[in-house]
């Protein structure tokens, strides 16, 4: 790869990638289309794409820090003073962030800002999905990156300055007060060849798999989706083209987290990784063929898992668990969401699973528009019907740039348009049947009612004793939600936009555009 020019002329001379920390004491994840609190799966991801990001810039040449505020448990203040004594003043700042973070993380990364006087970027699922109102919530930030990170990054660090930022294709940039639209979708080329992340950098004892209590890296199989699910935030982000990486190179990665890190549980990083059967078969007979003996889990979909041979090969390779986003029990609201899924082809998938000794874990939706009490009621029989392992129930989140949010703003059904409740720990829509407390009433009997059924804390009696050991804060904290139903921590409080550092030009009302030529660069008003 050619190296990037880093003398002093150059923008990327001093490249800051972080991750923003804790919101008033919330660890939430950041990464792609998820964006949830650590206690909603037990967890905080790692931050894979900035690890992608700093892989990329260590082969360029560039002189670069990533830091995980969120793992390390690192207040901003204490960030500035770690680089100013090791004399790292970053010309170019990097961040990831997340729709109901946006807001808290701005006002943290505001202060490097003022600390070094260096351009602020940030991307993730706001940024794709809702540029221009993303950027209007955040007068602090110069860029946001619309689509996939990478060749962005690569393409600002090789300027001479931010003033030259308008030549990338992937940014939506504040230039005197008015923010310019992008004019294309970011997609990495590169992304089948890409580098191994830069894992060796990050605290990767911080990031830890509940039930198993260990260790676990991210391994990208896929990007892009071909479905059309109307709430969802990852096409808008990646694109409906399904693209792969070779079932070697992806052998290959696993096996060097393995030897580099000592690490045998793998997060197998896409959509729905084993959409293509054929080539996802290679990949497990690679595994199954070099006896790592390592363990992965993933996000599947039921229609993709209906052959006992097929999901044979997925447990013989490894495999200990697969997530299915299930929704509904409603064939009318599934087709309402644009998830086109057979109630035959779940029940068969999760029979499937358990035949083979892979855990399943079911995602539904409550609360969907044309959801009743009745029909979220249904939903949470069907979800003890048809048994999966687990099983989370979710409110419907309405993020900014989905056609559901479209549908909800047209019909008048937003609560609010405070983006820090667009997260699983609220219910921000409002019909003639339902409500916040309606929703999320229902989620904490659905999930006491799953949950605490003989037959099933008999048949995981060991899961419950893993997960009680690896994170015993977080399963009490559940269970005093579900009891009692409190409310969750707010970050609204941290969120509240404060005044820039220095007053801006008036900006004017932004509306997302469609891209447009290079030699046409619109302005949104």
């Amino acid at each position: 790869m050619e190296r990037l020019e880093t003398q002093t002329q150059t923008l990327g001379r001093r490249v800051l990638l972080f991750n923003p920390p804790l919101i008033n004491g919330v660890a939430f994840t950041r990464q792609g289309r998820c964006q949830e609190r650590e206690e909603v799966l037990g967890t905080t991801k790692p931050p894979y794409s900035l690890a992608v990001l700093a892989a990329l810039l260590r082969e360029k040449g560039v002189d670069f820090r990533l830091v995980d505020q969120t793992a390390e448990r690192l207040s901003t203040e204490q960030l500035i003073e770690r680089l100013r004594t090791d004399g790292y003043a970053p010309t170019l700042l990097v961040f990831c962030s997340a729709t109901p973070t946006l807001d808290a993380d701005v006002l943290e990364a505001r202060k490097l800002k003022e600390a070094f006087g260096a351009p602020l970027v940030c991307f993730g699922p706001h940024a794709s999905a809702a540029p221009g109102p993303s950027m209007e919530r955040a007068p602090d930030v110069d860029a946001m990156i619309v689509g996939e990170p990478e060749e962005a990054v690569l393409q600002l660090a090789g300027l001479e300055s931010f003033d030259q930022a308008d030549r990338i294709d992937s940014l939506t940039i504040r230039r005197n007060g008015t923010i310019l639209a992008h004019r294309a979708l970011g997609s990495y080329a590169g992304f089948a060849t890409m580098p191994y992340p830069a894992w060796d950098l990050l605290p990767l004892e911080r990031y830890r798999l509940p039930l198993e209590n260990t260790r676990y890296l991210m391994v990208e199989t896929s990007r892009g989706c071909p479905y059309s699910c109307d709430f969802c935030v990852a096409p808008v982000i990646q694109g409906h083209k399904f693209r792969e990486r070779d079932a070697v190179a992806l052998a290959d990665e696993i096996e060097e987290g393995k030897k580099r890190f000592g690490i045998d549980h793998f997060y197998l990083w896409g959509d729905t990784v084993t959409l293509n059967a054929k080539s996802f078969s290679r990949f497990c007979d690679e595994l199954i063929a070099r006896q790592l003996n390592v363990r992965w889990f993933g996000n599947g979909r039921a229609d993709n898992l209906t052959s006992p041979e097929f999901v044979a090969k997925l447990r013989a390779s490894g495999c200990w668990m697969l997530s299915l986003g299930i929704e509904s029990e409603s064939d009318e609201v599934r087709r309402d969401m644009m998830k086109k899924l057979e109630r035959e082809k779940i029940r068969l998938a999760i029979q499937n699973l358990r035949a083979a000794g892979i855990k399943s874990f079911g995602f539904f939706i409550f609360g969907y528009p044309g959801d009743t009490p009745a029909s979220i009621a249904r939903t949470a029989d069907y979800a003890r019907e048809i048994d999966p392992d687990f099983a989370n129930f979710y409110p419907a989140v309405p993020y900014p740039g989905t056609e559901m949010y479209e549908k909800c703003r047209r019909d008048g059904m937003l609560a609010t348009d405070d983006w820090s409740k667009l997260e699983y720990s609220y219910y921000v829509l409002r019909s003639d049947v339902l409500d916040e407390a309606v929703v999320m009433g229902a989620i904490r009997r659905a999930t006491r009612r799953f949950y605490l059924r003989p037959s099933w804390m008999a048949r995981h009696a060991v899961d419950l004793l893993r997960l009680v050991h690896s994170s015993a804060r977080l399963v009490l904290h559940a269970a005093v939600g579900l009891v009692r139903g409190e409310k969750p921590v707010s970050v609204r409080g941290a969120t509240a936009p404060l005044p820039p550092a220095a007053s801006p030009a008036p900006v004017h009302r932004v509306e997302v555009l469609r891209p447009a030529p290079r030699d046409d660069r619109p302005r949104l008003d």
